[in-house]
């Protein structure tokens, strides 16, 4: 059966592999959206709602790469610095390529002159949730922005066009038929309804489409690029790191999941990972999207004798009433565990810094609100560059996909030379294997469609996120990727 995946950040975050494909209906996607905001939602890359994965796992990740290109993939507590060299963004684009005085070759192909580039963006910016996805052209466009800034690419301004799909299958479908013969490439979309377009690059499968891919149909194009690829499953890394802290708190673990398919999906590749390394689970209830108390629970788990909890397939509102309420029945298990989905400013104001106190939560990203803005990079020049081009725009994962996806296009349009084709930019792209734009994402394979390993410990101390000490820079790369049937 197919699936598609549902990602919803800010006000909250799913990953969902809900539904069947194109088959699902705009009720379930509705549904799974109301959960998101209000209830059920998983985290992060944690529900890798692509295709299903080989059985067992694999460490053949891309490893991070440090401030010089070197790597480091291997074994426990082993850590990788940001990156600011090759896998990345090749070569500086305000040095050769940025002011660039050769012979470009004008008009080259669809979209292309001699001093301009245009590409297509279609997100999601209308519809049930206005704006619910705007973040994903803020980032491409603040990304073109800080190119062009610096001479752009071999002499060409880039330039990306919006296009709302306004939450319809069909508007997806007909934007990107449309604009095939008009653009250059797909840079940084950002739509539930990615899978209707990708009927259209399967039958263009000269058109390059980079950008994280969100159904099964569109993961499966050969000529889809995804900054950070995703699959069904999870890192091992994370959850073998909260097990060497509390070893004695896994044999009793719990967890609260948002009944929504999506949320239950994702929920599918994350139990499977953390079983097989050795968590037990006594307690694991479905909770619905419009519950608001959850004393029943907390009493049970407690009851139960849970020592872990783990909420990682559930939103920002969510975690943040079990997290009062369990404070409020004084009930405080060795060790919580969130996933992504916690890293959003309204958790601390929601529940109260004292609630969140000493609780864990892994990233596969940099912590792009901020608080790496001092240590990584690509985090600073993100935001500053954000805040320049969209200034009342707030950071999120769709933001960070647009401009990580814009990154990769670069990268590859840089390697493919002064006379920009589609032909030749697939090639390049084809040839990108490691790939974590400069450090705000862990790394992953882009051409062979690998998922990333790597993460980031975050603790909530003081009503604030902070770095875990043990995770105080870069990423964390021990583990392997364990892919989970379903």
């Amino acid at each position: 059966m197919r699936r598609s995946r549902l990602v919803v950040v800010g006000v909250v975050l799913a990953l969902a592999a809900a539904g069947c494909g194109s088959r699902t209906t705009r009720a379930q996607k509705l549904e799974a959206l109301g959960a998101g905001r209000n209830g059920g939602a998983s985290a992060g890359n944690e529900n890798l709602g692509g295709d299903v994965g080989p059985g067992g796992s694999t460490d053949n990740g891309a490893a991070a790469a440090g401030p010089n290109g070197a790597t480091s993939s291997g074994g426990g507590g082993a850590t990788a610095a940001a990156s600011n060299g090759n896998s990345g963004g090749g070569s500086s684009p305000g040095g050769p390529k940025g002011g660039f005085s050769g012979d470009n070759g004008g008009s080259t192909d669809v979209g292309v002159t001699g001093n301009s580039i245009t590409v297509s963006n279609v997100s999601i910016l209308t519809g049930p949730v206005p704006g619910l996805f705007a973040g994903a052209f803020n980032g491409t466009d603040a990304y073109f922005q800080y190119i062009n800034s610096q001479g752009g690419v071999y002499g060409r301004q880039l330039k990306a066009l919006p296009r709302d799909d306004q939450f319809d299958c069909g508007q997806n479908k007909t934007l990107t038929e449309s604009d095939i013969p008009k653009v250059f490439a797909f840079v940084g979309s950002f739509s539930l309804y990615d899978n209707c377009g990708a009927a259209v690059f399967n039958a263009h499968q000269e058109v390059p489409d980079i950008h994280n891919a969100l159904s099964i149909d569109a993961a499966h194009e050969p000529n889809n690029f995804s900054p950070q690829p995703l699959r069904t499953g999870a890192p091992t890394g994370p959850f073998d790191y909260f097990k060497a802290k509390q070893p004695g708190a896994i044999s009793k673990a719990g967890s609260l999941v948002g009944d929504v398919q999506s949320a239950k999906d994702s929920w599918v590749g994350i139990k499977g990972t953390m079983q097989k390394e050795g968590y037990n689970f006594v307690y694991d209830q479905l909770y619905s999207p419009t519950q608001t108390d959850f004393t029943a629970d907390i009493v049970s788990m407690r009851s139960a004798g849970v020592q872990t909890l783990v909420l990682v397939a559930a939103d920002v509102k969510g975690i943040a009433r079990i997290a009062q309420q369990a404070q409020q029945q004084n009930w405080h298990p060795q060790l919580t565990i969130l996933g992504a989905s916690a890293y959003d400013p309204q958790l601390i104001p929601l529940a109260g810094g004292d609630a969140l106190e000493g609780m864990h939560i892994y990233l596969p990203t940099a912590m792009y609100l901020g608080e790496d803005r001092g240590s990584n990079p690509e985090v600073n020049l993100f935001l500053t560059w954000l805040k320049k081009t969209h200034p009342s725009a707030n950071p999120d994962l769709f933001t960070v996909y647009g401009w990580t996806s814009a990154r990769l296009f670069v990268q590859a349009l840089q390697a493919a030379g002064p006379q920009a084709k589609r032909a030749t930019l697939l090639a390049a792209l084809k040839n990108i294997h490691q790939f974590d734009s400069n450090g705000i994402l862990g790394p992953g394979d882009p051409a062979g469609k690998g998922p990333d390993k790597c993460y980031v410990i975050v603790d909530i101390k003081g009503g604030k996120f902070v770095r875990a000490s043990d995770s105080a820079s870069g990423y964390r790369c021990d583990g392997v990727y364990n892919f989970v049937q379903q």
